[in-house]
């Protein structure tokens, strides 16, 4: 009887330990799947809850939560504009070959952010789907914009600003008096300030100031052509969200699509 009882007291220790390795040693700890995914992926320590900054607005500017376009998959953020000259294709490029070499591309989703509300609007999910038909496009009203990207550190910035250009076209008419001004907004971009423009004198102080054309209503001089024009300077940010939305790594450069889709497969299975 004593013989049979320590058959099975060891038996149990065998399971046990088995159980034991399945669960726990089968999977990397933090340190060591940090160091794994290291220099492709930047792992948090400790994932950041984010939940409460990640309230954005669709193209028809309706409220939309994070959550509501992962549906419970992890999510890669990217933050750039759609007039972007060239960061933004090459880096929306090489996330799609990303994800198309994953294994676990079915549990990501891919966002879009613009930093660029005032032109972007209307255009973030097809601008987005031109690279994978699964990306989608989102953005968010200015201050709310400048919220979200303080708390995740994402830095972008209003640089460039080309003030009214006019060309003289006096010798078109007759007279070359042509003085139709419409009233109309202007906003300024950096705060989202709306000003009522009433003057050709306004508009031109305000255009000093930085403020851009708000609308569709603008009535041009048949003497002068509007021209404006801004860049954004903006960090080639790539945040990787647990499906609980908690920040959990940053996609460090010089992001090559073959190390990328490795290291977040492995971040997916690790984690889940």
């Amino acid at each position: 009887m004593k013989k049979i009882t320590l058959l099975y007291l060891i038996l149990l220790v065998v399971v046990l330990s088995a159980a034991a390795f399945f669960f726990v040693g089968s999977k990397p700890n933090l340190e060591e799947l940090k160091n794994t995914v290291a220099p492709s992926a930047s792992l948090y320590p400790e994932a950041k809850s984010a939940s409460d900054q990640l309230h954005f607005i669709d193209d028809d500017s309706n409220d939309t939560h994070l959550s509501e376009v992962t549906d419970g998959k992890w999510a890669l953020l990217y933050f750039g504009y759609t007039s972007c000259p060239d960061v933004c294709p090459i880096d929306l490029s090489k996330i799609n070959l990303t994800h198309q070499l994953m294994t676990h591309s079915d549990k990501l989703q891919v966002v879009f952010v613009s930093v660029d509300p005032m032109r972007d609007l209307g255009k973030l999910d097809n601008f987005a789907s031109a690279f994978n038909s699964t990306f989608l496009g989102l953005t968010a009203h200015q201050d709310e914009l400048m919220t979200i990207s303080k708390s995740l550190g994402v830095y972008h910035e209003v640089v460039q600003t080309q003030a009214l250009a006019k060309e003289d076209h006096s010798n078109h008419g007759e007279h070359g008096e042509h003085n139709t001004f419409k009233v109309h907004e202007m906003i300024n971009p950096k705060n989202g300030d709306i000003q009522t423009v009433e003057s050709q004198e306004r508009h031109m102080e305000l255009m000093e100031l930085g403020y851009e054309h708000h609308g569709h209503d603008m009535a041009q001089n048949e003497d002068s052509q509007e021209v404006t024009h801004y860049d954004i300077d903006h960090t080639s940010s790539y945040l990787l969200f647990s499906p609980d939305l908690k920040l959990t790594a940053l996609l460090t450069s010089p992001h090559e699509p073959p190390d990328m889709a490795k290291a977040i497969d492995l971040i997916i299975e690790s984690l889940r």
